[in-house]
């Protein structure tokens, strides 16, 4: 429930971000609102435990994350030809392939927990990769794009898997159940958004 009220909350946000296009674009807010966001993040097992912080905060992220994603949806929306059925196509490729990681975490009998350390490596692999190519021009080609945003799709797909199998074990031990949900949610936002970058740099036509 909370992670279904986290996602219409991302819809509103990238719908206030579609308002506020041109402040977004031609200002410094996004930047601003991304540093926000990112340190929502780092700070969540702190806040999550302080009543009703824990509830204004948990809201307040997936709206930031709807308004920060928003120049991205409008770059690919304006940007390519097609880039409407590219979005369209990439929402419901996110819906099979979580459900499709859902179903698979809750039927294997594989502990999925073994491979956190190595999802979280690769994590950390990923995000180096990102930094790099803001610097490497090389890193920018296609071929580079396509091979990143494949590792970023099989990357966050695991983190399903292993985040929905955790939830079924945390729950029943009292964890604390936004926490899980904001888990779920940066799982599956992230595979979105991983999808939506190599549809673009498959089969993107540049207007």
């Amino acid at each position: 429930m909370l992670f279904a009220v986290a996602m219409g909350i991302t819809v509103l946000g990238v719908y206030i971000g579609m308002l506020a296009a041109p402040m977004l674009l031609t200002s410094g807010v996004h930047f601003v609102l991304l540093i926000g966001e990112l340190a929502l993040i780092f700070t969540a097992r702190w806040w999550m435990g302080t009543s009703p912080l824990n509830v204004f905060l948990f809201a307040l992220f997936p709206l930031l994350s709807g308004i920060t994603v928003t120049p991205y949806i409008l770059f690919v929306l304006a940007g390519y030809a097609n880039g409407a059925s590219i979005l369209l196509n990439a929402v419901g490729a996110t819906v099979f392939m979580a459900l499709a990681a859902a179903v698979f975490a809750r039927t294997t009998s594989f502990d999925l927990s073994v491979l956190g350390r190595a999802l979280l490596m690769g994590l950390i692999g990923l995000l180096l990769l990102g930094i790099a190519q803001v610097f490497v021009p090389a890193l920018r080609s296609t071929q580079m794009e396509l091979l990143i945003s494949a590792a970023g799709i099989v990357l966050f797909a695991g983190f399903t898997a292993y985040d929905i199998q955790r939830i079924q074990t945390l729950a029943r031990t009292g964890a604390h159940p936004m926490l899980l949900a904001l888990s779920l949610y940066l799982d599956i936002f992230n595979l979105f958004l991983s999808i939506l970058r190599f549809m673009v740099a498959l089969s993107g036509e540049r207007r």
